[in-house]
């Protein structure tokens, strides 16, 4: 029982410092602009907490955007505005004298009566459609496994084909005559009422086939196929010469005449027919080219990735300026008027606020969002960990420089007269250059350096409460200095200890903000700072406002927050906010001061 008492009688002396310790929490919630305050910040650190809920996305991935597009061009070489027609990239676009028709992946197509705009059809098969054709009221599309489509009376009916093999290319010579090539060799002929194999003498896959007049075929393929089609009969193509170009993988061919046709690939490879031979063409550019077609006889054009676009003359290759850095899958023309269509699945970079991405993206297609709510996370740990910091440090400097006074008191403030002539930001950069950018070294640099302030605030307060009556009973009681500071000085600087922290804190904030701006801190996590920081190197935020303003209002509504809390608390320092000086709280002393009723 003795020793029951005993610990009751010591948990006494900590009945202040409790106390005191809730005291700064009743201020806040008395006052509104300190509510606000409070009420801002738990907001914030319930982000912080729930940050990977928030994100929408991963903060390290590019997103990519998939669309079916188009951009209309005229026989003129026109362009027109970018088009997105479907959720779903084209793989071709026919285009008839009174319908065009577009095939796309995830069992799409796409129909349009010209003049109309476009209707989508979703097909209940789990394939892409890679080819299309019309002609007059006959419309067809072909895609994987050897599907083959035609419209009827408004509803698509599966046509009997005869194989597996992925279709790649579709064209409708007559109401009576109909053509598709594929994979593996792949060669289908339609005579108004099935369709037949034909055997193409290869099983490379064929990428496409085009027609100079019904009977008179070019085919291309993988490893730079060429098979001529004239009268029923297939023939081996002849070349000037051979370059490695020869045998690369041509994606797409344009046959105008018997006397001229263009075949592109892999590589920007070009090869041009001029009627007897083959010969390969420098084209200028060096990415893939997907797609070629014929306007006139001194007239083509060619499309490829990231946005190539080559113009021909009849003798020399014209790089034309883009009208956007993404994939095209081909070009197509018919009725005085043509399309470029795709795109290939592109990073949605530097897109706009929308639905998918609140604050939008970053050049390499990164969800803002997500990065600033991750950012949360790092802004709250610095901020309150380099407070705790910054409080610790001052409020022990401050209490043994206040009780000692003398020689000690004049040899600590010196240190600190010291610490305020040393910069935070070229202090950082040396801690950085010694060892490597992370949040520890900012935590540190804010730690070591925003002490002072704090440690001359607690000196003055401690320097008023040592001459207080009940400081020189505990000395005539006998109690140690380490006794006093703790128990008898320490719960009465609390209130301005919890005062300095919010401030602290808020500092701590800007502090890495503008550190990790800087480019000080760790770029594999993300904070506001690094956020602003990937802004500038990036050189799009001067046009990308949605980049730099969110990170910017959160480390402005987070410091705004702190610095309402802190305002609410200077009543700890200064009675007559709150109604005068009888009002102001005053040291804890316990009515049994003395231990053992001494």
């Amino acid at each position: 029982m003795a020793d029951k008492k005993a610990f009751k009688e010591r948990l006494k002396y900590f009945k202040p410092m409790l106390l005191n310790l809730f005291e700064p929490f009743k201020i806040i919630f008395k006052d509104p602009l300190g509510r606000i305050g409070a009420v801002i910040l738990s907001i914030i650190i319930l982000t912080a907490i729930f940050a990977p809920l928030l994100a929408t996305h991963d903060p390290n991935q590019m997103n990519e955007r998939i669309e079916g597009s188009l951009i209309p061009f005229d026989e003129d070489g026109e362009w027109k505005d970018y088009q997105v027609v479907g959720e779903y990239p084209f793989n071709e676009v026919a285009i008839g004298e009174d319908y065009e028709i577009a095939a796309a992946d995830g069992g799409y197509i796409y129909l349009k009566e010209i003049g109309e705009s476009w209707q989508e059809f979703k097909m209940e098969l789990d394939i892409d459609f890679l080819a299309a054709a019309v002609y007059q009221e006959m419309k067809f599309v072909a895609g994987e496994d050897g599907i083959i489509l035609r419209e009827v009376d408004g509803s698509w009916q599966r046509m009997p084909t005869d194989t597996d093999q992925d279709i790649n290319d579709l064209v409708i010579i007559g109401s009576d005559q109909a053509y598709a090539v594929g994979d593996n060799g792949l060669f289908l002929r339609w005579d108004g009422v099935e369709w037949s194999q034909i055997d193409s003498g290869t099983t490379r896959n064929l990428r496409e086939i085009s027609f100079s007049a019904p009977e008179d075929a070019i085919i291309v393929g993988d490893r730079g196929s060429i098979i001529h089609y004239r009268d029923g009969e297939l023939s081996e193509p002849s070349y000037r010469g051979f370059m490695d170009s020869t045998f690369r993988n041509l994606l797409a061919v344009s046959y105008f005449s018997p006397n001229q046709a263009i075949a592109v690939g892999e590589r920007a490879t070009v090869m041009i027919y001029d009627g007897e031979n083959w010969y390969a063409d420098d084209s200028g550019a060096s990415r893939s080219l997907n797609g070629v077609i014929h306007i006139s006889e001194s007239e083509a054009y060619a499309i490829g990735l990231r946005g190539t676009i080559l113009k021909y003359d009849g003798e020399t290759w014209e790089t034309l300026d883009r009208i956007t850095r993404r994939d095209y899958r081909g070009i197509s023309y018919g009725s005085e008027k043509g399309y470029i269509y795709g795109v290939e699945p592109y990073v949605n970079e530097l897109a706009t606020p929308s639905r998918d991405h609140f604050f939008g993206t970053t050049h390499l297609g990164r969800d803002i969002w997500s990065q600033v709510m991750y950012g949360t996370r790092t802004a709250l740990m610095v901020g309150i960990i380099a407070a705790l910091v910054v409080n610790f440090i001052g409020a022990t400097v401050g209490l043994i420089a206040g009780y000692y006074r003398g020689g000690v008191d004049n040899f600590l403030m010196r240190i600190v007269d010291i610490m305020y002539g040393l910069p935070l930001e070229p202090f950082a950069i040396i801690l950085v250059l010694i060892f490597e950018p992370s949040l520890w070294i900012i935590i540190m640099a804010i730690g070591l350096l925003t002490w002072r302030t704090n440690a001359r605030i607690i000196r003055s307060q401690v320097l008023s409460l040592v001459e207080r009556p009940f400081i020189k009973a505990a000395r005539v009681a006998g109690a140690s200095d380490a006794r006093i500071m703790l128990i008898h000085i320490t719960p009465n600087i609390l209130p301005l200890a919890f005062l300095q922290l919010a401030v602290a804190m808020g500092y701590a904030i800007t502090a890495e903000a503008t550190l990790s701006f800087l480019g000080l801190g760790p770029p594999q996590i993300y904070s506001w700072g690094t956020i602003l920081h990937s802004a500038r190197l990036s050189g799009a935020w001067r046009t990308a406002w949605w980049w730099v303003i969110p990170p910017g209002l959160f480390i402005c509504v987070t410091v705004v927050s702190v610095f309402l809390i802190s305002r609410s608390l200077e009543v700890l320092t200064n009675p007559r906010l709150r109604g005068g000086r009888d009002n102001a709280p005053e040291p804890e002393e316990s009515e049994d001061i003395l231990p053992n009723g001494q």
